[in-house]
């Protein structure tokens, strides 16, 4: 069963995509921003891919705009082939381009769970 973490601050929205990728069949954490998620990430170390929100607690605690593009690049700093996608609360196309250019596999914005899980079933089956 795949494993996804998700980092977000915002506790409903996670929890909603939790429920999603619950009844999709795969294994879900969470985490409310960087620290936990990297603890979370650095313990475990067998997720198949990370969902990251874009505005949530940077490293160090401090709410940070683009921390989950920090995380995204400290990520592929240690795990270079592991999938990470972008959620954002906006539709924002030069965010978007700048987390495609960190690595990022994708950028969604948060509320459309069907579409994110479509490009992570996409992802996970080597189509993306």
């Amino acid at each position: 069963m795949p494993k996804i973490l998700i980092v977000d601050d915002e506790a409903i929205v996670a929890r909603s995509m939790q429920k999603t990728l619950l009844r999709a069949g795969y294994a879900v954490e969470t985490a409310p921003g960087c620290d936990q998620g990297w603890q979370v990430l650095s313990d475990s170390q067998d997720f198949d891919l990370v969902l990251l929100d874009l505005n949530m607690p940077g490293f160090g605690g401090t709410p940070a705009e683009d921390a989950g593009l920090d995380m995204l690049e400290r990520i592929h700093e240690t795990w270079p082939d592991l999938p990470v996608l972008i959620l954002s609360a906006y539709d924002d196309p030069t965010r978007a381009s700048e987390a495609a250019n960190r690595g990022a596999r994708g950028f969604n914005v948060k509320g459309r769970e069907q579409n994110v899980l479509e490009q992570i079933q996409s992802i996970l089956s080597g189509g993306q």
